[in-house]
């Protein structure tokens, strides 16, 4: 598994962002939030830091949800990956808690 995934800028629609996101550690990704699997709209990434960053992208959480699963499993012992997201649909919200 890749030690750090990567979402480019262009695959994310927020003001006050002006950079990729990089995270990493992933331990799990799953479609929805950490209490409602399953949401369309939210994909919660955990990391071995304990953090949990909570992705907004309306509609698409299931497509985008998978892509950062492939993109994660794509380069075994590899350092970083880059998310290549199937759906047209940007990150709209990043929240980390």
């Amino acid at each position: 598994m890749a030690q750090f995934i990567k979402i480019k800028k262009a695959n994310v629609n927020i003001t006050s962002a002006d950079s990729d996101i990089v995270i990493g550690g992933v331990i799990s990704v799953t479609q929805g939030t950490l209490v409602g699997v399953g949401n369309a709209n939210n994909v919660a990434i955990q990391t071995s830091g304990g953090a949990t960053y909570l992705l907004t992208v309306t509609g698409e959480a299931e497509a985008w949800t998978k892509d950062i699963q492939k993109a994660l499993t794509a380069n075994p012992g590899g350092v970083l990956s880059i998310v290549q997201p199937s759906s047209a649909e940007k990150v709209t919200v990043c929240l980390i808690a």
